[in-house]
């Protein structure tokens, strides 16, 4: 009993002291197999044959193993370690002694197999050879020895978790000279995991391996536009099915680690027949970290291609290195590309715009165009603020856009702030970006080796017409007036970059050598973006040295746009002996400019021949401007007995009964107005009540006060 007793005893510590510190080890399912495990393996041994059986008794045994695993070859193994046993001996009736022990100490290593049969189940095999040194807890003259033995046998795990395994192993083992036993082992195992480079593409399957990727090719890749590579391709791959059975849900993605959050899906295909190739182009849809490369360097891309063959699924997998480009890099094979630059959201740049409006603001004639007037302001500023042209010697445009595949060097709106300096293209760029951040839209200008810019003016072709007197300073292109600027030229003032620019644009136009790309249309396909990080630090002019040069520009507009009409119409008026005609032409010129004070001037001296139509209705509209409504309203009525049905007159009326408060009387008028011109009662449509709401209807107002038809 007390042999028996001691027996259970030695297996029940053998097997708690071996699961313990099994039981300790954690799952880590973030992480994949290292081919690396730790097996411990608690059981216990039975003799076997006649010889042994009469002399051994059941024993424990506990054995501590190392496996590794190779990664091309998965399912083979190497594995050593050492086992520890005790095994009881049967001792006769008449022994000396009550019990004895047999202790074995046995390093040993060996190979193996193991196979999945389930997802997480595996069975294996392996043979073992050492060499033990075994010794009794009893003295008899010779009590221990040593030889070699070998291990054989087999196990089935199960892995609930990556990093866990429980498994039931069987041995056979002999120790030569000694004896032979069979071992039963129910152990633990644990798998040592290696970090993830990155979680990619989720679970993998086994490669399919008659699926070989062909040519694999990539374009430059350029971090400002990092959305586009969403729908435009950065390179392309060949799928070759070289086996005889089809593939079928043929999926290829695409991952870079760090610059994507997900795998991008680039190409899908319902069937891939036996000895067939298909051409994939890979696609990507980087995260703004891009933004952060300052460098160009170079990065792993992963691309995967998920299919099902027969049934079963696979996942062939290629990785690639891919070259990007610093944030600052394009090409000029589009010329539109320059927009991605422009990022009119950037604090800076909404810093230098808003402030600088914002000082010019009422210092000019609420008749000039406001857009006119926003761009003479930046340029004023800009050139206090003491920015300068100076061309890149490492990367000109004058070369650079000649050759379409060079790389060039562009700097965002805030970083040509911040230097106070650059190029044409980046001037270009800081322009575009400051004149839509307050919502006047832009466009760039390339010639033959050059880019500059031009803006739109809040007038459509027929009203600018009017208002000019040089419509070649002009681009009529849809209905839209832009007006071009040549941003390099600081020194000479606003009005002299105006007329190189619209000189550049008429030289190259009639060559056709001239192309003009509206940003707003180019953000379609290159979507602005930003660089990240603060705002720059940039000190402005003073606002009363804005202002004063602002005046002086504005003063130099006025002198060669005009005086000199002015000049000439009242040269005419002398010569005509005051007409009405030429005397309402100098007040409708005077009146377009603002000065409107000069302009009621010449129209009150033809109301003192005539209570002429035109006439009255332009001091109408001078009365408007100036919110005198009722004035205006007693102007508008005398115009009404004139002609009653003239359009004009009919929306002057709905106008001013509209400030009036006079709703009814407004929406008659408009009603009248509609059926006489329409085109014209749509353009002032915020006087139609029965559409809108009344937010709407009053900003429509108010964005509309401005906008007078002057009788001539």
């Amino acid at each position: 009993m007390r042999k028996l007793f001691f027996s259970k005893k030695i297996l029940f510590f053998i097997l708690i002291f071996s699961v313990i510190p099994c039981a300790g080890f954690p799952a880590q399912p973030d992480y994949e197999d290292s081919g690396l495990s730790l097996h411990i393996l608690p059981g216990f041994t039975m003799p076997i044959g006649e010889k042994y059986g009469s002399a051994f008794d059941f024993g424990g045994t506990v054995s501590l193993l190392c496996r590794f695993s190779f990664p091309q070859l998965p399912f083979l193994f190497l594995e050593g370690g050492a086992g520890f046993g005790v095994t009881p001996l049967k001792l006769a009736d008449d022994a000396p002694f009550d019990s004895a022990m047999m202790y074995l100490i046995s390093p040993k290593a060996g190979v193996g197999s193991s196979f999945r049969i389930l997802p997480n189940l595996f069975a294996g095999a392996h043979i073992h050879g050492g060499y033990y040194y075994g010794f009794l807890d009893i003295d008899t003259g010779d009590n221990s020895g040593q030889n070699p033995f070998i291990d054989i046998g087999g196990d089935i795990r199960f892995t609930p978790v990556p990093s866990m395994g429980i498994g039931l192993d069987a041995s056979y083992r002999n120790f030569f000279g000694l004896y032979s036993d069979i071992v039963l082992n129910l152990g633990v195992s644990y798998h040592f995991q290696a970090q993830k480079s990155v979680q990619i593409f989720g679970t993998q399957n086994e490669p399919y391996k008659e699926m070989v990727y062909g040519e694999i090719s990539f374009d430059p890749v350029f971090p400002v536009f990092f959305k586009f590579y969403d729908v435009n391709p950065i390179g392309k791959i060949t799928v070759k099915n070289t086996g005889k059975i089809p593939m079928e849900d043929v999926k290829v993605k695409v991952f870079i680690n760090q610059y994507m959050d997900n795998p991008k899906v680039c190409g899908e295909l319902d069937f891939l027949k036996g000895g067939a190739e298909q051409e994939v182009f890979l696609y990507a849809l980087f995260n703004e970290k891009v933004l952060d490369i300052s460098e160009a360097t170079k990065v792993q891309i992963n691309i995967m291609t998920e299919s099902t063959v027969a049934g079963v699924n696979y996942s062939n997998e290629e990785v690639q290195t891919l070259r990007l480009y610093d944030r600052n890099a394009t090409t000029w094979e589009d010329d539109r590309r320059a927009a991605a630059f422009v990022s009119l959201k950037d604090p800076t740049v909404l810093r230098f715009s808003k402030n600088v409006k914002s000082m010019v603001q009422g210092k000019a004639p609420g008749a000039l165009d406001d857009n006119f007037v926003t761009c003479m302001a930046f340029h004023s500023a800009l050139r206090l603020f003491g920015m300068s042209y100076v061309v890149d010697p490492s990367t000109p445009y004058t070369e650079f856009s000649k050759k379409k595949a060079a790389v060039d060097y562009l700097q965002f709106p805030s970083q040509t702030l911040d230097y106070k300096a650059g190029d044409c293209d980046d001037l270009s760029i800081l322009y575009c970006a400051l004149l839509e951040s307050v919502g006047i839209e832009t466009a760039f200008i390339t010639v033959p080796g050059h880019i500059f810019i031009a803006f739109s003016l809040d007038m459509d072709p027929a009203e600018a017409k009017k208002r000019f007197h040089y419509t070649k300073d002009f681009i009529f292109i849809d209905e839209k007036t832009w007006c071009p600027f040549e941003i390099t030229v600081f020194n000479e003032g606003f009005v002299r970059a105006w007329q190189i620019g619209s000189k550049q644009w008429n030289d190259h136009a009639k060559s056709g050598g001239a192309r003009l790309y509206p940003v707003r249309e180019a953000w379609q396909t290159y979507e602005p973006v930003g660089i990240s990080g603060k705002a720059v630090s940039i000190s402005l002019p003073a606002a009363a040295a804005v202002v004063k040069e602002f005046g002086e520009q504005l003063e130099r507009f006025y002198e060669l746009y005009l005086y000199p009409r002015v000049a000439k119409l009242e040269e005419d008026i002398k010569k005509s002996k005051g007409s009405i005609r030429d005397l309402n032409a100098l007040g409708v010129l005077y009146a377009r400019y603002g000065f409107y004070d000069k302009a009621a001037e010449q129209f009150t001296k033809v109301l003192a021949k005539e209570d002429h139509y035109a006439v009255l209705i332009n001091l109408g509209n001078i009365a408007f401007l100036k919110e005198d409504f009722q004035k205006a309203l007693d102007y508008y009525t005398r115009a009404e007995k004139k002609r009653a049905n003239d359009p004009v007159v009919v929306l002057s009326l709905a106008r001013v009964y509209f400030e009036l408060a006079e709703y009814r009387k407004a929406e008659t008028s408009y009603k009248t107005l509609a059926k006489l011109d329409r085109n014209l009662a749509d353009k002032y449509g915020y006087l139609n009540m029965a559409a809108g709401d009344d937010t709407a209807r009053a900003a429509g107002a108010e964005a509309m006060k401005e906008a007078m038809i002057w009788s001539e």
